[in-house]
């Protein structure tokens, strides 16, 4: 149902969005300009026509310009008309208007449609045409008189734009309306350019603004105010019936036809007329006639004189002070300037100070609704308009449902846009500090909050806030600046040494302006922040590069403002850094991906967590999958995974020992009980606040500390996420009231729902999963910062799981052990890897959990003495690899183990942990489809042959590693769809039941 749900959430939203590419679908692209030599040369006297189009064009920011094509003769213009595709015809005529009549009439013979303007050259000759007036021939579409500007032709090309677009754009987008009724062809022919410049200018204005993304500004003017024109009372009236409800102002001469007479009184009768029917419209009158003023004063209208010289001052003045062009002016009753509302926001926030008395007066004369029209909300101004301010129980209510009328248009606007520095709301979540794309995780990031602000995910029980926290972005654009102007590119491609990439790095500056913007932004938060890599290829859908580049924590809480400045610009430059680092070389080289391909972005976000006494963490933070390949008892697979810990989110991916629960089934135990105490978290990862200079070229770690659990006792809220083991009692107890050790177990919430944790995991891996078509695993964080202290789920990062589709089909039970070297029925990865001959493993005689240090440099020399020789092999050991915690496996970074082709984590029978499933490292190597094995002690299908294996012949040896290489080949199946896997013995292959594909040996 919530997809359902987000689905049409997200398709309303497109819909909405895409409105302004619906509109001025018809455009005048190809223009035919049919003029004698003189006329011509009379047009293009101070530069070429078309120069003198595209210069107005460009003064008013239009994106297309048309062509223009010239015709000299009669017959020229016929044959061009008929031989090309022309949007619209100019004819030029001077005194003889029967030639150019008799081209138009040609032209209309053949294509009707097409609209074909005359333009006389001067006032004089409209007089011999007899057109001074309304009166057009038929074959023309409307007659001008050319006064000597270029901006008449763009007067003439929007005018016929507008013609063409109006019916459709007031359908589509509800685009707002301009009547102009003029019947003088002289007067027009100057006023229509005028107008035109003034709404351009004024849309443009408003659109800066409001400050949204560059594409939406250039569609936003899309949908400025379409001019229609009207010569005859009759034509006038039938226009105003057909876009009442568009009408955004009526510009009126007083004097025209009406009956098919002149009628000197036509534009007050008009007036009366809409008046009647549309009470707010604003009215502008305009007139060369003095006398007229009072009258249209006295019926509410605007007035302006035909002949004033400052005749476009006056108008723009109109537009801002009765269209809404113009900042919002609040006004008390009497009519008393209160406050000034330049744009969207200081309006929001005049709107709940102000006071109600003015509040009511602008209400009574829909002054919101005019001011939210001017500014392309017409579906707002609507709303508001409908009501009244007796439709509520008092001022105040009104108050409060404007405001949320506003705020519901200000997060609709906002949704799948990153806007840049001082133009975003905290509550938006989002802000962007440099150009460009920004990257994967980036883009996870950004799908994020579009998912809350559609509200893609359900209220809880206990109202949990699902939240992003507070993100800056920094885009490739800056990487690149960096690169380019410090001229680093060849030098940190060619194999330079990583720490003098790091050194080399530091001691470039950023651009001065990303700096600036950087302090800017520091100014807005006085939080912790994490710093984070988010390169173009992260969280990619086949290769994640998780964990591949660092991550800083940095206090932010230095008293000199300049030093928080430095300390994050360092950060930002080792992160550029880390995409030259071994271990990122290590990993596109496996990947099979070029280096010189990738581009780094940068995701700066506040740390989620509280201050305790000197150090900042979350109460809990971990990772969850929707998919879980390790489902124990009844659960199943696609009910999921969730693994979390007390503090910082890095003890879960770098592989410590954290607390594990289905988050459909969070009262049933994952882990034996007889695991719960000693595979129980010991420590965590905080932040430490008071450590105020330190130096990040010395890892991700400068800033962190690792406390013992029994630091968290300082914590007011650890009773959510502890219980108690009663030696008194001999049980269990959730929280911490009672005396005896601690142990992390999330009991208080997951058995004793203190707060709706697992529903909320739950709702949000369906949503991320279906929403993304496939499994998705996310990193998240719980704060106590929510309403009234009520915790927080913060999502910190969303990625996609990793399938094969390759088919091969293992049954880990009916394997014949003596055709194999191992077997899993909890094995990661899919399909059949050939060819191996190279086996490497952790002698489980010399296994040393003091030691473990030791053994991954071993394991990485004999990584590397493999891949010189281009040879892939399997690796066996115990407890995890790739933990950073060494007493619970092999520390090894990817590189060292980069050639592997297939991993094996086996227990020993005093040696037994929980396998690696959360980690950045354990992600990166399933991504690659790396087989990756889990041995569980006295599993009845699950075994390593270490004898079959320690009779192999031994290549190398170290002191606590064996390197042994077959005489045959050997293959690792594994089947992805239901976790099973299996290494063969080398010569032998493995054969099955054919009709059910299923490989076993008998």
């Amino acid at each position: 149902m919530f997809f359902n749900e987000l689905v049409d959430s997200y398709e309303r939203e497109r819909r909405e969005r895409d409105i302004f590419h619906d509109l001025m679908r018809w455009r005048v692209r190809e223009v035919l300009l049919v003029a004698s030599l003189y006329d011509s040369f009379i047009l293009e006297s101070d530069g070429a026509l078309s120069d003198q189009i595209y210069g107005e064009f460009f003064k008013l920011n239009l994106t297309t310009a048309p062509r223009v094509s010239c015709a000299y003769t009669p017959e020229a213009a016929l044959e061009m008309y008929g031989a090309g595709s022309y949007d619209m015809v100019i004819i030029m005529a001077g005194l003889d208007f029967e030639g150019p009549l008799a081209v138009a009439a040609g032209m209309k013979e053949r294509r009707p449609g097409t609209p074909v303007l005359l333009l006389a050259m001067n006032n004089s000759s409209l007089s011999g045409m007899g057109a001074e007036c309304s009166s057009t021939p038929s074959c023309i579409d409307r007659v001008f008189v050319w006064n000597g500007y270029s901006k008449l032709f763009v007067g003439m090309i929007k005018y016929v734009e507008d013609l063409y677009n109006v019916a459709d754009d007031t359908r589509v987008g509800m685009v707002r309306v301009i009547l102009l009724i003029e019947d003088s062809v002289r007067y027009y022919s100057r006023y229509l350019p005028l107008l035109y410049s003034v709404v351009m200018k004024q849309t443009q204005q408003l659109v800066e603004e409001e400050r949204t993304v560059e594409t939406y500004k250039i569609l936003r003017m899309r949908g400025r105010p379409k001019v229609i024109l009207a010569t005859t009372f009759e034509e006038a009236q039938e226009l105003f019936e057909r876009y009442e409800p568009f009408l955004l102002t009526v510009i009126s001469d007083v004097r025209y036809p009406r009956g098919g007479r002149e009628d000197p009184e036509a534009g007050f009768r008009f007036l009366r007329m809409a008046k009647e029917r549309k009470p707010d419209l604003p009215v502008l009158i305009q007139s060369s006639e003095a006398g007229n003023r009072e009258e249209a004063y006295a019926m509410g209208a605007s007035f302006a004189d035909k002949n004033s010289n400052t005749l476009a001052r006056e108008l723009s003045a109109f537009f801002q002070a009765q269209l809404g062009f113009g900042p919002f002016v609040f006004r008390d009753p009497a009519g008393e300037e209160l406050a000034r509302a330049r744009n969207m926001d200081e309006f929001e926030t005049l709107l709940r100070s102000v006071p109600l008395e003015s509040l009511t007066y602008h209400a009574a004369h829909n002054h919101f609704s005019a001011w939210l029209m001017a500014r392309g909300e017409v579906r707002f101004a609507r709303v508001i308009r409908n009501y009244h301010a007796d439709d509520f129980a008092g001022p105040e209510q009104m108050r409060d449902f404007i405001c949320r009328l506003v705020d519901d248009l200000r997060r609709g606007k906002s949704r799948g846009a990153i806007p840049g520095l001082g133009y975003q709301r905290r509550d938006q979540g989002l802000v962007r500090l440099g150009g460009g794309s920004v990257g994967g995780k980036g883009r996870g990031l950004a799908f994020i909050r579009s998912l809350i602000d559609n509200l893609a995910f359900p209220r809880t029980a206990g109202g949990v806030e699902i939240r992003l926290p507070f993100t800056a972005f920094i885009g490739i654009d800056e990487f690149e600046r960096f690169m380019d102007q410090h001229g680093l590119w060849n030098f940190a491609w060619y194999d330079a040494p990583p720490e003098r990439v790091r050194a080399v790095f530091l001691d470039k500056c950023l651009d001065p302006e990303l700096t600036a913007r950087l302090r800017s932004f520091l100014e807005t938060t006085d939080k912790p922040l994490a710093v984070r890599s988010s390169g173009l290829f992260e969280d990619m859908l086949m290769v994640p590069f998780s964990g591949v580049y660092d991550t800083f924590l940095i206090p932010n809480a230095h008293p000199d403002p300049e030093r928080r400045l430095a300390q994050l610009c360092d950060a930002i430059r080792l992160i550029y850094a880390s995409l030259f680092s071994a271990s990122a070389r290590a990993y596109f080289e496996a990947a099979s991906y070029k280096i010189e391909e990738e581009r780094m972005a940068i995701v700066v976000q506040e740390l989620v967590g509280s201050r305790v006494g000197g150090h900042y963490y979350p109460i809990m933070a971990g990772t969850a999958q929707s998919f879980n390949y390790y489902p124990v008892s009844y659960l199943k697979p696609d009910e999921g995974l969730c693994v979390a810990a007390l503090g910082l989110g890095q003890y879960v991916v770098e592989g410590g020992e954290s607390f594990r629960f289905c988050p459909r089934w969070p009262k049933m135990d994952v882990v034996a009980n007889e695991h719960r105490l000693s595979g129980t978290q010991r420590w965590f990862y905080a932040l430490d606040m008071e450590r105020l200079d330190f130096d990040l070229s010395a890892g991700e770690e400068a800033t962190l500390d690792r406390l013992d659990l029994e630091r968290a006792e300082e914590n007011p809220h650890f009773h959510l996420v502890a219980s108690t083991w009663s030696v008194a009692d001999d049980r269990i107890e959730p929280g911490t009231s009672a005396r005896g050790p601690r142990f992390v177990d999330f009991a208080p919430v997951l058995k004793y729902d203190a707060f709706p944790l697992a529903p909320v995991v739950d709702a949000v891996l369906e949503v991320c999963s279906r929403s993304m078509g496939i499994p998705v695993e996310i990193e998240y964080a719980v704060g106590m910062d929510g309403p009234e202290g009520a915790p927080a789920f913060y999502l910190l990062q969303i990625k996609p799981l990793i399938q094969n589709a390759d088919k091969v089909s293992v049954d880990a039970d009916a394997l014949d052990r003596a055709s194999c070297l191992a077997a899993s029925d909890r094995c990661m990865g899919n399909g059949r890897i050939s060819g191996l001959t190279d086996i490497v493993y952790v002698d489980p005689g010399r296994w040393d959990l003091d030691r473990t240090e030791d053994i991954a440099l071993e394991i990485g020399a004999m990584n590397a003495e493999l891949k010189a020789e281009g040879r892939g092999y399997l690796l066996i050991g115990p407890g995890r690899w790739g933990t950073r915690d060494r007493r619970l496996g092999v520390p090894v970074g990817f590189a060292q183990i980069s050639g592997a082709k297939a991993i094996v984590e086996a227990d020993l029978p005093d040696f037994q942990v929980d396998s690696s499933l959360g980690s950045h490292f354990f992600h990166n190597v399933t991504a690659m489809n790396i087989g990756y094995f889990s041995v569980r002690h006295g599993s009845p299908s699950a075994f390593v042959d270490w004898d079959a294996i320690a009779a192999l012949p031994v290549a190398s040896r170290s002191e606590h590693c064996v390197h042994v290489r077959t005489d045959k080949p050997f293959s690792v199946l594994m089947d992805g769809r239901k976790g099973h896997g299996a290494v063969e013995r080398p010569g032998l292959r493995l054969t099955g039941d054919e009709k059910t594909d299923t490989i076993y040996c008998v």
